[in-house]
């Protein structure tokens, strides 16, 4: 809390108490006492030291101060509560300085050279613990009796409807001399409240609209606050002068808002109308009418207000009576969701709607299904029969989506207008689907097939199956089906046919020719080598006919134009083709290779790499990196930030991330000039 407390002029030591007291318009019986505490906060170096403060407790409604040459002390009351965690008392001094005389006057505030008190409150008796302070313990303590009954009288006007009393208090100081005569007293004008209670406190608006409305009224207008509203707000209307002055006294010719509903942090309301605005004119040449909230309890208005305009009614042709700008129905106030009754929620989830799917279900007059017909064609529907599907929600896994030429509810140029129901029954299920199809994939199935079970419809299958089995027809109807001549069937698959059996030569084949270890590698480093034109012909440059081998041209063309030349070599095919296509002869054969042949390879290619000089690394030089300095880093930050923590406490204030921050700049001066000299 902020304020100033002007001491008497008295010499020698001053004793001040300072209690909490309550305000001016609570009953008589309570108007001496206050059940809030007072709390004294010290503050130390930047921070609260709390080390400097008893625990608050249910006497200390009242603080206890020693003015002595200019200082002013505050004397600590302790409790049983004051106590560590290990269960040792806490090192609380019994008086301790909070600040200095101003002047004639003890400054209250929150910085650390004035009185900062803050008020607490204390719970009620079933609320709190055992140990805690509560509003019937502090009433006993201030009223000093322990009867119960007198207890619960005075404790009636701090709870229930009375509560807000709770939250404004003000304060009452008394000086007392040395010797303990009373020198003088007050109490604190203001009445301080809590300011986030929706009954006392604070009350914004956040906005309102419309702010226009035919003088016959009836227009509905919404007051948004920043905040909950009490019970007891409603809108008013106010005339301002011309200076933005308040007229309380014209306040008579405005008719205020009588039916409105209140919600939370909205007020929602139908404008009156006012009919006496002209007599106005008669007191105030140019006036204002603002809009506000006001709260009955305690008569307190909103700071914000919203200018409103009245427009005069024009016959036949008011904007807001005859066009109706806001909404086509009759305006009114809604009255919202019913209370809950005894034992009921107020809180409801709206159910699930059932939804009604009808769809249509027709055969052709012929007997022949309409689903399997010309888009053209105009088909005739029996409308004898027709089912009812019921869904309780697209989820229900009852799918009513139709495929084909089956419309989706809405009208097709292949769906008749006509809508009607009636319910399945086991009776004419049977009927209706006997003389009804559904179009499959492949084939018409009668619907009567639904009836079998998997088991017997899977064994007509196979019986079916095995009447239609015959034998497998030959090459040449497979080509007069495809429309291929049996003499060029080769340019229809894209390749020759294979006429000589296949050999395995790769046994034959030179290990030099077909490994070559011993020719040096082509040096790619200096210059860029492109393949220009690689044949691709099977049987080119193939003198022995061997499938496995294809002799293909390969241009190596340097970066500077010229070629190389061209260049044979064999290339060795995968044994990939198990079996020609175009022949029964099974071409299927397994290549071995030689255990010797393996041997050999291993055998040069050892020699090869024993022949290859290993390259030795050079040996990398250690050098010093900033991780090998950090422990001498860190010792030395540790001795700068001790000696500038000793200066700070003692000579001079300051904050510790300056202290930190010094210290760590000197710790890496250190260690560079260390580097230096080193080097």
């Amino acid at each position: 809390m902020d304020g100033e407390i002007r001491i008497p002029n008295v010499e020698g030591k001053l004793r001040m108490e300072i209690q909490t007291f309550p305000a001016d318009d609570v009953d008589p019986l309570v108007k001496n006492i206050h059940p809030c505490l007072l709390h004294v906060v010290m503050i130390g170096k930047g921070k609260r030291d709390q080390k400097m403060e008893p625990v608050p407790t249910y006497y200390h409604w009242k603080q206890v101060f020693q003015i002595e040459n200019g200082k002013v002390y505050v004397v600590n009351r302790m409790s049983e509560l004051d106590v560590e965690k290990d269960g040792s008392p806490r090192q609380v001094p019994p008086m301790a300085l909070v600040t200095d005389v101003k002047g004639n006057s003890i400054v209250l505030g929150r910085k650390k050279d004035e009185l900062n008190l803050i008020l607490l409150q204390p719970k009620q008796q079933a609320r709190a613990k055992p140990t805690e302070a509560t509003v019937t313990k502090v009433l006993a303590d201030r009223l000093q009796t322990n009867n119960k009954e007198k207890l619960e009288l005075h404790e009636q006007y701090f709870k229930k409807k009375f509560a807000k009393n709770l939250k404004r208090v003000r304060l009452r100081v008394d000086f007392y001399k040395e010797n303990g005569e009373h020198c003088g007293s007050s109490i604190s004008p203001q009445t301080m409240v809590d300011t986030g209670n929706k009954e006392i406190g604070s009350m914004d608006f956040y906005d309102a609209t419309p702010h226009k409305s035919c003088v016959k009224g009836g227009r509905k207008i919404i007051m948004v606050s920043e905040y909950s509203l009490a019970k007891d707000v409603l809108p008013i209307f106010q005339v301002h002068d011309e200076t933005g002055m308040h007229r309380c006294e014209l306040d008579k010719f405005l008719n205020q808002p009588d039916e409105y509903n209140l919600k939370n942090q909205t007020i929602i309301f139908l404008t009156p109308a006012q009919p006496r605005l002209q007599e106005l004119n008669k007191y105030l040449s140019s006036f204002s009418i603002n809009l506000l909230a006001k709260r009955k309890g305690d008569g307190y208005t909103s700071n914000k207000m919203f200018n409103f305009k009245y427009i005069e009614h024009n016959l036949a042709s008011c904007l807001f009576c005859d066009f109706n700008v806001d909404s086509d129905e009759v305006v009114r106030i809604e009255s919202g969701i019913e209370g809950p009754k005894p034992g009921g929620k107020k809180r409801k989830m709206n159910p699930t709607p059932v939804l009604n799917c009808k769809r249509t279900m027709s055969s052709c007059s012929d007997g022949s299904s309409p689903l399997n017909m010309d888009s053209s064609a105009s088909p005739s529907y029996d409308i004898s029969k027709t089912f009812e599907i019921q869904a309780s929600s697209p989820d229900s896994g009852v799918d009513t989506r139709y495929t084909g030429y089956i419309s989706d509810g809405g009208y097709t140029s292949n769906s008749d207008q006509f809508e009607y129901t009636t319910t399945f029954t086991l009776e004419n299920l049977e009927a209706t689907t006997k003389r009804a199809t559904f179009i499959m994939a492949e084939d018409d199935f009668p619907l009567p097939k639904a009836h079998e079970t998997a088991g017997e419809q899977f064994q007509k299958e196979i019986q079916l199956m095995e009447q239609d089995i015959g034998e497998f027809v030959d090459e040449n109807e497979v080509r007069k089906v495809l429309g291929m001549d049996a003499e060029n069937i080769e340019s229809h698959w894209g390749h020759k046919e294979i006429k000589e059996p296949y050999y395995d030569d790769i046994e034959n084949i030179a290990i030099d020719q077909l490994y070559r270890i011993d020719e040096p590698e082509i040096d790619c480093g200096h210059q860029t080598a492109q393949i220009s034109n690689l044949g691709s012909s099977f049987y080119h440059g193939n003198p022995h006919g061997n499938a496995m081998n294809s002799y293909g041209n390969m241009s190596i063309i340097q970066s500077d134009g010229a070629s190389d030349g061209i260049k044979h070599r064999p290339v060795t095919l995968q044994h990939r083709i198990q079996k020609d296509s175009m022949r029964k002869e099974d071409l299927n054969t397994k290549i071995k290779v030689d255990a010797v042949v393996k041997s050999e390879v291993k055998g040069k290619a050892h020699q090869m790499e024993q022949k290859t000089p290993k390259q030795k690394r050079p040996a990398v030089d250690q050098e010093s990196t900033c991780i090998e300095d950090l422990p001498l880093l860190t010792m030395i930050f540790m001795v700068f930030l001790i000696i500038f923590k000793l200066i700070a406490e003692s000579v001079f204030e300051i904050s510790h991330a300056a202290v930190i921050v010094v210290a760590m700049t000197f710790a890496m001066f250190m260690l560079y000039l260390k580097n230096k000299l080193s080097s």
